[in-house]
């Protein structure tokens, strides 16, 4: 690998001359800042490995190219992978992101990327008029790239329970987690009252395949056609002691 220059200080000199009758005259440094020469050979990729394990981006990379796509070497069956992906420019400077993508090789070899977390939090209760209201939080951060973009919400009524294997969603909503949390708010339309209704909420990554949230917790309301409506808590502010969500 050639090794970047170090950075030195940019250096310009400014230049004042004062007519007479004044007879002076000085010449004064000024520092610009640093700079560095470009190599075409520094820039490149740079992939760091982890084997059952998070990736070292401070030590050397386990494989580094010039162009993407790139296939890695031969992984070893029966083992998790994490892969952080660099990239070095020509002034010899890396990127600095941490984020890792996920590739499980089973035993017979075959290859599947991570699934994302499920909903961090998820509520479901009786709303008005029949209906069933569903919520739930999703924080991408923690899943990086494998972080999911979708919300799957999977309902049975009649004493069955939700098969996410096997049944479609009820409904999908694309997730926004501009300000690092996504947020689900969906009703249903109305059942009749006693009815049970269960419910599944997961997360996916959209793809091909897609992957889906492994999540199984069901949870179990009963909707109410006689009560009223269910208040509505969301932003309500209590000033510095409390925000109730």
């Amino acid at each position: 690998m050639v090794s970047p220059a170090p950075a030195m200080p940019g250096r310009g000199a400014a230049l004042r001359v004062a007519a007479p009758p004044v007879r002076w005259r000085s010449v004064d440094g000024t520092m610009r800042g640093a700079y560095r020469v470009e190599e075409d050979a520094l820039e490149r990729y740079e992939l760091f490995i982890g084997q059952d394990a998070d990736p070292d981006p401070d030590g050397t990379p386990d494989e580094t190219f010039t162009s993407l796509p790139h296939e890695t070497a031969a992984l070893t069956p029966g083992h998790t992978y994490r892969f952080l992906l660099r990239r070095r420019n020509k002034h010899g400077l890396s990127s600095q992101n941490l984020s890792c993508r996920t590739v499980i090789v089973a035993g017979d070899g075959s290859e599947t990327e991570a699934s994302p977390s499920g909903p961090d939090e998820t509520r479901v209760e009786a709303a008005a008029a029949g209906t069933i209201r569903v919520r739930a939080w999703y924080h991408p951060g923690p899943d990086g790239d494998a972080a999911a973009d979708t919300f799957l919400v999977f309902l049975a009524t009649g004493g069955g329970d939700p098969d996410p294997d096997n049944d479609s969603p009820i409904t999908t909503a694309t997730m926004d987690a501009s300000d690092g949390t996504a947020r689900l708010d969906w009703t249903s339309g109305a059942y009749a009252d006693g009815t049970t209704v269960k419910v599944i909420v997961r997360s996916r990554r959209s793809g091909t395949p897609n992957y889906d949230s492994e999540n199984t917790t069901i949870f179990t309301v009963g909707a109410e056609t006689s009560g009223p409506s269910t208040p509505d808590s969301a932003g309500l502010n209590l000033g510095a002691v409390a925000e109730v969500s």
